[in-house]
């Protein structure tokens, strides 16, 4: 070994000294082959470059390879203690919203609710239109008999008079004011009229009289005038069937009364002047409605 390389090593004895040395050269060692360590070692055996490609004249270059081959791996060490837990980091920002995810699976069915409260009717919807007429039916089997029913009434029409504006002044059949209560005049369906009530009134098959209506040939001009009234038999009820002509009027109508006939009953009309005025003498004419009540064949 030259002279030189004995001295320099003189300080790279020992492995501690080649420890300190390797970790005292710096990671760019060698620039050009970071796998390879130049040093410059002076003649008094100190370090004076690291990393040259060529050192001076006066120094001794001491060129090796950093790495070695890897050494087994050595046993693992014991389990440290420990460590003292840590304080909780800060909450950190809110991530954004991620994507949707795929639907789930369908759950079971869930139990009935309960009923709910039945909510306000609503309006009426609009009519609809009509539709088309169904075909008739077949015709239904004859219902049973009914019964008979009662007979109802038969309705004519009763007339009469003073035999009018001729025959009556001639035959004195006229209503005068000289014709009281007690010597009225007296007609009879027919046109009979006289002052003897049995000469005139006929007999009735009973039934019932309504609907007086009279009419004379002139107004009176006299209140209260001429009175009118129904006669069953020899009575004769001014509050049954009756009516008065007075004033300019020329008619009367008796339509609130009725006058009830038994069979063989007589009917006449007893006429009057009602007080002790001249009214004119007149002719009369007369109606009255009368209802026949018809029993049923025995």
């Amino acid at each position: 070994m030259p002279q030189s390389f004995k001295y320099a090593w003189r300080w790279l004895t020992g492995a501690s000294a080649a420890a300190m040395l390797i970790a005292s050269i710096p990671a760019a060692a060698n620039a050009q082959n970071p796998q390879i360590i130049t040093l410059c070692v002076g003649k008094t055996g100190k370090v004076v470059a690291v990393g040259l490609k060529n050192c001076s004249p006066h120094q001794i270059q001491l060129t090796w390879n950093i790495p070695g081959p890897a050494g087994d791996q050595g046993s693992q060490g014991d389990q440290g203690a420990t460590g003292v837990k840590g304080e909780a980091g800060p909450v950190g920002t809110q991530g954004p919203i991620g994507d949707l995810g795929l639907p789930g699976l369908m759950g079971t069915k869930g139990a009935t609710g309960t009923t709910g409260q039945q909510g306000p009717t609503g309006d009426p919807g609009p009519i609809g239109n009509t539709g088309p007429i169904g075909t008739q039916g077949p015709t239904g089997p004859p219902g049973d008999k009914g019964t008979n029913g009662n007979f109802g009434d038969q309705i004519t029409t009763l007339t009469g008079g003073t035999m009018g504006d001729v025959i009556g002044p001639g035959a004195s059949i006229q209503l005068t004011s000289s014709r009281t209560s007690a010597a009225a005049l007296y007609m009879a369906p027919g046109n009979a009229a006289s002052v003897d009530q049995p000469t005139v009134e006929v007999p009735t098959p009973g039934g019932e009289a309504f609907h007086l209506r009279v009419r004379i040939s002139e107004d009176t001009d006299f209140t209260p005038g001429y009175q009118f009234i129904v006669c069953d038999e020899n009575t004769c009820d001014i509050t049954k069937l009756a009516c008065t002509i007075s004033g300019d009027a020329d008619t009367c109508i008796d339509n609130l009364h009725e006058l009830d006939f038994l069979p063989g009953d007589t009917i006449s009309i007893k006429a009057y002047n009602s007080l002790a005025t001249t009214p004119p003498t007149v002719d009369v004419s007369w109606s009255l409605d009368y209802a026949i009540q018809t029993t049923p064949d025995d």
